[in-house]
């Protein structure tokens, strides 16, 4: 593995926890994701890496949009990360939605070319279902959910005490339209699905970032995708169809149908719906991290 570039690491949404998400929690960790977190930079450091030399861990305060984390959060960083090491460009690792800050960064008009690669781990490219029923009627909907993901678990806690109002950012996380359509809806046994250019909830972020991917090789980035597999990951929504305008306009989240090719967390059609090098590997979303770690040397 070459370490000439420094290596950030953005880690996922709720990878991140401190006193400024949550009073009295303390300076920045890796909260829920403390496991994970802890043993990935253990490994980097096994690699020859040196934390805050040549790798730098982005905690970040994930209630907030995409492009005000990668303008004063994401970018200060590695401008830090350059002027430490001497050098003109970073290495960028993602973990799950940590990618969609590295990617708003990488496509966005005050970009300056500091990128030499792009690694995405579980990056909900095309968005995920989770966020859907809380920012379309206001509850979770854990009873039908067999087998709640890593996710959906923390999404369901940490919205019991956090209005959408506090948490801008949870809209950047729906389904996109390069996700297809995702709710579907049983009529006389003939099962039907809600186009997703007629619902109320679309994901115009998500929409906005794909339309313009291309700017990712055009600014010669190299991008690696790497995906997990084998596990019941949620995929489809079963609705009633829509209510009001008001509340489930798109319509009342009724049951989930889920897919074995995912991660547990983000489905496998999410995170390759973007153009780069692929890797996969039959491992859940937190052992997918860990699984990067052991390929980094032969990709950096």
């Amino acid at each position: 593995m070459s370490l000439q570039l420094p290596l950030i690491f953005i880690p996922g949404l709720f990878g991140s926890l401190g006193a400024e998400i949550i009073p009295h929690t303390g300076t920045w960790h890796f909260g829920p994701s403390h496991y994970t977190g802890v043993r990935f930079i253990k490994e980097m450091e096994r690699h020859g890496y040196i934390l805050n030399q040549n790798l730098f861990i982005m905690f970040y305060d994930w209630r907030q949009s995409a492009s005000d984390l990668s303008r004063f959060v994401l970018s200060p960083l590695i401008h830090k990360a350059m002027k430490l090491n001497h050098t003109k460009k970073v290495n960028l690792i993602c973990h799950g939605t940590g990618g969609l800050i590295a990617r708003y960064y990488a496509q966005s008009g005050f970009y300056d070319y500091s990128v030499n690669q792009l690694l995405l781990v579980g990056t909900p490219n095309a968005g995920f279902v989770a966020p859907f029923s809380y920012l379309s009627g206001g509850v979770f909907p854990y009873p039908c959910i067999d087998e709640p993901d890593f996710i959906s678990l923390n999404l369901n806690l940490f919205l019991q005490f956090l209005a959408p109002s506090q948490f801008p950012a949870l809209s950047e996380f729906l389904p996109s339209k390069s996700y297809g359509d995702y709710l579907v809806y049983s009529r006389n046994q003939v099962t039907y699905s809600i186009p997703y250019d007629t619902m109320h909830f679309q994901n115009t972020f998500l929409d906005s970032l794909n339309n313009f991917a291309y700017l990712i090789p055009d600014r010669g980035i190299h991008t690696v995708l790497i995906g997990g597999r084998g596990f019941q990951t949620s995929d489809l929504l079963e609705i009633f169809p829509a209510c009001s305008l008001n509340k489930w306009a798109d319509g009342k989240v009724m049951g989930g149908l889920s897919t074995l090719e995912g991660d547990s967390c983000t489905p496998l059609k999410s995170v390759f719906a973007l153009e780069g090098q692929q890797y996969l590997f039959n491992v859940d979303y937190g052992e997918l991290l860990l699984q990067t770690a052991n390929l980094l040397p032969s990709i950096l």
